[in-house]
């Protein structure tokens, strides 16, 4: 009887410390998911943000418009 007692207490705190375990590998998932949909976001203001500059590209100096189009270039080529 106490053995049987025993052993069921002890599988208790297996399985909490199973649960625990797998709350926090869980927890890395959760997080690369999240900063992934944080990550789309900033592309999606990025993208607002160039058409916007794009607008006003032939208003800026030879350089600085060189530069901005290299840039352009480099975003839609990661994107």
């Amino acid at each position: 009887m106490v053995m049987s007692v025993i052993t069921a207490v002890s599988n208790l705190f297996a399985g909490v410390f199973k649960f625990k375990t797998a709350k926090i590998e869980n927890l890395a998932c959760v997080e690369v998911v999240e900063d992934k949909k944080d990550y789309k976001k900033a592309v999606d203001i990025a993208e607002k943000i160039i058409t916007i500059a794009d607008k006003y590209k032939f208003d800026m100096t030879f350089s600085h418009r060189l530069r901005f189009c290299h840039l352009v270039e480099d975003f839609k080529r990661y994107n």
